[in-house]
């Protein structure tokens, strides 16, 4: 059966605590009402993206879920009082995105909280400084909307940093998770034909740039498989979106 679709529309309550960027591609989108199951896996993978993202692992919030249900345990963090420890953890590493909070005000999840539930999540988030939350990249807006003439072509030396790959990590990425976008699920030699078998990027689940001197990559775990479309708008933001984060966005077209 069909995940059933309807149109909402943002509550005042909810736009508030989203970006200008959020709100314009919530606006004008069929949302997926998700459920409580869906609540509850996203918990779960939160867990392991925490610690992904911030090398905080959240043990006790990952058995909670577990034995008391995501969307319990959601409803109670939103609850007044102190908030947990991995909310001020959140916030050092400049990750709100990964607070509950965060995910209680997404669209497809709002409906699941009560009015004063989501008045908590905002609140907190409100109080928190921006710089806790990841940067939406913007394409360059220094062009001359007037210019008749654009010159292209000219040889110029840039200096960049470049970061070292290991061929062999991407070889091993692909043997364990194949050439199907993780995201998309896009398999190119099924849309190209012969031309497309085995072409697939491969995405660094932490930026290179983060790791570090010497980083041992781990295939299975460090690395993920993704079709060009997907790898682009995962680095749309710094630092990027996780995996589980853009397929859910995916999720509100299907």
């Amino acid at each position: 059966m069909a995940r059933q679709q309807s149109r909402l529309t943002i509550a005042p309550l909810v736009k508030a605590s989203l970006t200008l960027s959020t709100i314009m591609i919530f606006e004008h989108m069929e949302i997926v009402v998700a459920s409580e199951k869906d609540l509850h896996e996203e918990l779960l993978s939160l867990y392991r993206r925490t610690g992904e993202a911030t090398n905080y692992w959240p043990n006790y919030f990952l058995r909670t879920v577990r034995t008391e249900g995501g969307l319990s345990v959601a409803k109670k963090l939103l609850g007044p009082g102190k908030v947990s420890a991995g909310f001020d953890r959140l916030i050092e590493a400049k990750r709100m995105d990964l607070s509950v909070e965060s995910i209680a005000l997404e669209p497809r999840f709002s409906h699941l909280f009560t009015k004063q539930e989501l008045e908590v999540a905002k609140d907190r988030l409100s109080s928190v400084n921006e710089e806790a939350f990841p940067k939406l990249k913007t394409p360059s807006s220094d062009i001359d909307e007037e210019a008749l003439e654009f010159l292209e072509g000219r040889v110029c030396k840039i200096t960049v940093n470049a970061y070292e790959r290991d061929p062999r990590a991407r070889d091993a990425c692909i043997r364990h998770h194949g050439t199907v976008c993780a995201v998309c699920r896009l398999n190119f030699e099924d849309r190209y034909g012969e031309i497309g078998r085995g072409f697939i990027h491969v995405h660094h689940k932490r930026p290179l740039s983060v790791l570090g001197d010497e980083y041992k990559v781990n295939p299975q775990k460090d690395l993920v498989p993704v079709c060009p479309n997907c790898h682009a708008m995962l680095h749309r933001r710094n630092p990027p979106y996780d995996v589980e984060q853009l397929r859910g966005m995916l999720k509100n077209f299907e």
